[in-house]
């Protein structure tokens, strides 16, 4: 018997940096209509594993239009604000009771495809930064860089034989999750893209891959969505901070190699100090956004965020950010050591010049006599 989803929804994410920083309580007073915003819980009684140091605000936005496949699907646009400077639209797409498995991977192909859900997602994302301008103190507006993610969250199937762990067997979960509308994956590929399987109870499973994950929680908890989402977040900004640093280090270097500097000059000083204050700036962020969300336990939704930022790539980002900062530091001691030069040779300068002005009237003075 062929596998149909009779309940679910597909959560399309587009994940922006809008800002240095958010005000959340701010956000929260902008929209007064206790109906348009929640803020971030979690249902599960193990929370205690997991420390939110500023639970963001979800604000809704109302129904959106989407095109899939020729098909037009009403969606409903949620939006969630981070402290760290982020905001996740989520477009919340209902799943049609009784659609084929193999239908189902129909559209997640057209998801994968679509670049209207791009376009959208910016113009929304500067629409919601416009509302709150007066929660954010510095405004981004770079908005090259997002992050993407699909979950297909199901609560109740059709045609499952047998227990839910033979789920795997029954359906094509590789190719739900790769948006393969084709039966030509190999079978390395497939066995690797759900190799990340966790349960907590017998109904329900986690699989969690790179760019997309399976959700299928009969009860419909969000938790497990929400903490993917926290994870995905944490990995814009990482990105976000990584690029920055990039742009900001190969500034020092332009204005640093390859031009003279002169005793009088100020750039090198100029130059330090900003480099010194990005560092402190930038080291400050980077701790506030991975202490906004830890993982203190080994219970499941702790699993669950430490494999997602491990499928995410998460240290190794960590790591690149690390080395940078790392430069940055070794840069401002450079311009620092350099700015204390010039100092020594000006006062060198200064010192020559008063004995000048002390031994060449005595000078002069012997020569007349």
């Amino acid at each position: 018997m062929e596998i149909k989803v009779n309940k679910g929804k597909i959560l399309v994410y587009r994940v922006f940096d809008i800002g240095s920083e958010i005000d959340l309580e701010k956000v929260e007073a902008l929209f007064e209509d206790k109906k348009l915003k929640e803020r971030f819980k979690l249902d599960r009684k193990h929370i205690m594993s997991l420390v939110i140091s500023k639970s963001p605000v979800s604000v809704h936005l109302g129904p959106v239009d989407l095109k899939l496949t020729d098909t037009v699907f009403t969606s409903e646009l949620v939006a969630k604000v981070w402290h760290f400077g982020t905001v996740s639209l989520c477009f919340q797409i209902p799943i049609e009771p009784g659609t084929k498995w193999n239908d189902l991977i129909k559209i997640a192909s057209g998801i994968e495809k679509d670049k209207e859900i791009d376009d959208v997602a910016i113009q929304k994302a500067k629409e919601f930064q416009s509302d709150i301008r007066a929660a954010i103190p510095v405004l981004t507006e770079f908005w090259g860089l997002h992050e993407d993610y699909v979950t297909y969250f199901v609560q109740e199937f059709d045609g499952l034989t047998g227990p839910l762990t033979t789920l795997s067997e029954q359906a094509d979960l590789a190719a739900l999750l790769l948006a393969e509308s084709n039966d030509m994956l190999a079978d390395s590929i497939k066995k690797n893209t759900i190799e990340n399987w966790y349960q907590y109870y017998k109904d329900d499973i986690v699989v969690l891959d790179w760019n997309s994950a399976l959700v299928v929680e009969p009860n419909g908890s969000m938790d497990v969505p929400l903490v993917i989402e926290f994870a995905l977040n944490q990995l814009l900004e990482m990105r976000y901070y990584d690029g920055l640093l990039d742009e900001r280090l190969n500034t020092l270097y332009n204005a640093v190699v390859g031009r003279k500097k002169g005793i009088f000059s100020k750039q090198y000083s100029k130059l330090a100090e900003e480099a010194g204050q990005m560092y402190l700036e930038i080291s400050e962020i980077v701790e506030n956004v991975e202490n906004s969300f830890k993982a203190v336990g080994d219970f499941y939704l702790a699993q669950i965020f430490r494999a997602s930022s491990k499928r995410f790539r998460f240290d190794d980002w960590k790591k690149s950010i690390d080395d940078k900062l790392g430069n940055l530091a070794e840069v401002s001691k450079l311009l620092h050591s350099e700015v204390n030069e010039s100092r020594n040779q000006l006062m060198e300068m200064i010192i020559i010049l008063l004995i000048a002005i002390e031994v060449i009237p005595f000078i002069l003075g012997l020569i007349k006599t």
